[in-house]
């Protein structure tokens, strides 16, 4: 974005000293460049999809509805009920099975509020942070809580998609689409507590047992801070599903959210996002 930007000014100060011939040409190169922007990229992943949310308008999908892993973007979900369920300042115990989970910074008996514990599932994608909100939400009960999340999923129009676990390690029976996961996304950018969660960079989470223990957590979306407009949104990665990305952006009033599934590796799902996110603002543009 930022050639454009130098371009157009550039293109104000030689038009008051060029001889029109060359001023025209300036002016066709903006526009073919203007045009390559509205050409879809290529990408690796999967499926794929850019949706306008104020006026749900689809600006690029590909296999929208094939069914994928979604990896940790299942931690979308996990976080929104654990909102939804208003016991954000309630204290999670830490159970052997949640601190066995591969991924996690948790252990057996750690204590900490719910708020904090989303914030560090979110953030750094703890699996057994995930595994500890879902558990404290239904009683220790995982299965039951995968159902809760079956249940918001069906009330939110997600067709094609069934979890069994809170944090999106891999399972046959558990899947989800591109134009599900968008869905997802949509009601979960409407909540303003998981949009702070998702837009923050970086934090510190403080435990209440054992008493003084703080982790450090980096947000491991690399587009946030780094594109334009960028609001935040959840990654995913596992061998099976390869590079996962949920993410909205806003640009003049504008609000896109984007996902893509399967990319080639972990920092494809970024540029491909970027890239879509771009040629859905040109989209726009084009109104």
């Amino acid at each position: 974005m930022w050639c454009n930007e130098t371009f157009c000014c550039s293109a104000k100060h030689v038009r008051r000293q060029l001889p029109p011939i060359i001023v025209l040409l300036l002016i066709l190169f903006a526009v073919s460049a203007r045009a390559l922007a509205a050409v879809p990229p290529e990408i690796t992943a999967d499926a794929a999809i850019v949706v306008d949310t104020g006026s749900g308008r689809v600006l690029y999908e590909k296999n929208a509805d094939k069914r994928e892993y979604p990896a940790s973007m299942t931690k979308i979900m996990t976080c929104l009920l654990a909102i939804e369920s208003g016991r954000l300042g309630s204290i999670v115990e830490v159970s052997p099975n949640a601190a066995a989970v591969e991924c996690t910074r948790m252990h057996p008996g750690d204590q900490i509020r719910m708020q904090d514990l989303i914030t560090q599932m979110m953030l750094i994608s703890d699996n057994g942070a995930a595994t500890a909100v879902g558990e404290s939400l239904s009683g220790g009960d995982i299965d039951y809580f995968a159902e809760r999340m079956n249940r918001r999923a069906t009330s939110l129009g997600m067709t094609n998609t069934h979890f069994v676990n809170a944090n999106g390690l891999p399972d046959d029976d558990h899947y989800s689409t591109a134009r599900d996961m968008e869905k997802l996304a949509a009601a979960a950018f409407q909540n303003q507590i998981f949009r702070k969660i998702v837009s923050t960079k970086e934090a510190n989470i403080y435990y209440v047992r054992p008493a003084g223990r703080v982790e450090y957590c980096v947000n491991t979306n690399e587009l946030l801070g780094n594109y334009e407009g960028m609001v935040g949104g959840k990654t995913g990665w596992t061998r099976a599903a390869r590079g996962c990305l949920t993410v909205a952006a806003d640009r003049d009033s504008h609000e896109l959210i984007a996902v893509v599934m399967h990319s080639d590796d972990d920092e494809s799902r970024f540029l491909e996002a970027a890239a879509l996110l771009d040629y859905g603002f040109a989209q726009m543009g084009e109104k």
